[in-house]
């Protein structure tokens, strides 16, 4: 019951600021542009090398994260925000 009460409160705070969530959703997607784009110059400048290897493994690290808080920014604009006007008492 406790975590359904903590997700209940977490959905009500997200979901409350829709110009907080359209920021989280492009620096999600300029975070996940960097990535690939050292994934991308990783593969084309770096000579066959572990340091090649290690700058890839680097860019889809930061590409994962910019999806997670992409992810975080498309749900609370969307299904969080739906979750918030129905929850909330008149």
């Amino acid at each position: 019951m406790k975590l359904k009460n903590k997700l209940h409160k977490l959905a009500l705070k997200l979901g409350n600021n829709p110009k907080l969530a359209f920021a989280r959703l492009l620096q999600g997607g300029l975070i996940f542009l960097f990535g690939s784009l050292i994934l991308i110059l990783s593969e084309r400048v770096i000579v066959e090398s572990i340091q090649q290897e290690l700058m890839a493994t680097l860019g889809i690290i930061i590409a994962g994260i910019g999806v997670l808080v992409a992810l975080v920014g498309y749900l609370s604009m969307s299904i969080f925000r739906l979750y918030h006007i129905i929850n909330t008492k008149d």
